[in-house]
């Protein structure tokens, strides 16, 4: 992460790492190819990787192709991504990486041709704690990006 780098590609190599780390984890059994098999975690995480950070939580402008305007479309089959931008300098976005259990999606892919690639029984056992998702704010630089939140975390000093 660093300016210039759009982030869609940040989001789809997320989405790459996320299915490999399901098929290594069992629940899955495909790969993780960016447009290959689909095992129902082009939607996970649900939300996208993350987004602008500001004045608001969800910032807005994250679709905006540039300062001068315009709109950057989302990669397709990933609607759900709240910044199609490319980083600039000074820019702050959450990174969110999560893996959900929702009762919706997986019944969606219980009932088509996904389900033949999903460990069922190990969902099953799963599912109870819902989910995870870590959440980190970067402040993006030039040569790369400054994680606010671990670097909170270590001043902390419990009282």
């Amino acid at each position: 992460m660093r300016a210039g780098v759009d982030w869609r590609d940040v989001h789809l190599n997320a989405h790459q790492l996320t299915g490999a780390l399901l098929r290594e984890a069992d629940i899955t059994r495909c790969g993780a190819e960016r447009g290959g098999c689909h095992c129902g975690h082009e939607r996970v995480p649900a939300h996208g990787i993350g987004h602008l950070l500001g004045l608001e939580v969800h910032d807005v402008g994250g679709f905006m192709r540039s300062p001068e305007g315009g709109t950057s479309r989302g990669p397709d089959g990933h609607p759900n991504l709240r910044l199609t931008r490319v980083l600039e300098e000074g820019f702050v976005v959450t990174m969110e990486p999560g893996i959900y259990f929702i009762e919706q999606l997986l019944d969606a892919a219980r009932a088509d041709d996904r389900g033949r690639r999903i460990n069922w029984s190990r969902v099953a056992a799963l599912a109870k704690f819902g989910g995870i998702r870590i959440e980190d704010d970067l402040a993006v630089t030039r040569d790369g990006c400054e994680n606010l939140t671990r670097g909170a975390f270590r001043s902390f000093q419990p009282v």
